[in-house]
């Protein structure tokens, strides 16, 4: 069974649509599993901080004054982090959305952009498509195997560096989900192994 996919609704919650969105979300993917923030500060902190769970974020465009925009927020996950997928909601016309903003988005892959006046089961749609994509990632696949093991045994050494660095199971997830380069190393000799696993198949006779 997959690990549990944490849904970040960052949305200041004036628009009605909110509550209904937060409710099926819940039946989809678990109340425990959806987390509201209002405030786009407090979401960005949280998703900053828990990088090694896997997270679709639900970002909304426009905040109060004072608070960093969802423009700045998608900036800032990603200077951390590739991995997050995040799917921006906006309640103006896309043709109000300024160029360099469209281009940030589309160069530093954001999920999707949706309309808040959309049908909210088209923002749940997005959301299930992401979660499938993202339990297909290396990382997924990769934490679905290690949180078979005991707490004790993740924390073990398990591989040693060109650095000399030791890195437990945890340490190797982790760096894969911030794209460090050990972790890009990793991620890349885990794929080219499965490859080669998978070459030496003899075909059914």
């Amino acid at each position: 069974m997959p690990a549990p996919i944490k849904i970040v609704v960052i949305h200041d919650g004036l628009i009605p649509m909110v509550d209904p969105l937060l409710v099926m979300l819940g039946e989809n993917f678990g109340k425990e599993n959806v987390i509201h923030f209002e405030n786009s500060n407090e979401g960005l902190d949280y998703v900053l901080g828990n990088l090694n769970q896997k997270m679709i974020v639900l970002l909304d465009r426009n905040f109060s004054k004072g608070e960093k925009t969802g423009i700045q927020v998608f900036e800032e996950i990603r200077k951390t982090s590739s991995l997050v997928y995040v799917i921006l909601i906006t309640a103006d016309e896309f043709a109000k959305i300024k160029n360099e903003d469209l281009i940030l988005l589309i160069n530093h892959d954001a999920f999707a952009i949706q309309s808040v006046a959309a049908d909210y089961t088209k923002i749940i749609a997005l959301a299930e498509n992401a979660a499938h994509k993202l339990n297909a990632r290396v990382d997924s696949v990769l934490e679905d195997w290690i949180v078979r093991h005991k707490e004790e045994d993740r924390s073990r050494p398990l591989m040693k560096a060109k650095d000399g660095r030791i890195y437990s199971m945890n340490d190797i997830l982790e760096s894969i989900r911030q794209q460090s380069d050990i972790g890009k190393d990793f991620e890349r000799n885990l794929v080219n192994l499965a490859i080669e696993i998978f070459s030496r198949q003899k075909p059914l006779a």
